[in-house]
């Protein structure tokens, strides 16, 4: 069996974890599932736009910074000014 133990925390779950929020209170705060967080957190799968936006909202990150938790190149998207 895998010893995920040492294995490096997502941004996503840094952001949860910061909180203080475990997956199942997060996933009620932004309307997913447990499974569904944890898909998110593990790069399993990408979310809806507004599951981006409420996972944003909640950890309180640009939504610039928080697509690029997700893994998505954002290159040559120009910050608000």
């Amino acid at each position: 069996m895998k010893d995920n133990s040492k294995k490096e925390k997502t941004p996503v779950r840094v952001f949860r974890e910061e909180l203080g929020l475990t997956r199942v209170e997060l996933g009620r705060r932004i309307g997913l599932s447990e499974r569904s967080l944890a898909d998110i957190e593990l790069g399993n799968s990408i979310p809806k736009l507004e599951t981006v936006v409420a996972l944003a909202r909640e950890c309180k990150k640009s939504l610039k910074v928080m697509i690029k938790a997700l893994g998505i190149d954002v290159t040559g998207i120009p910050d608000d000014d």
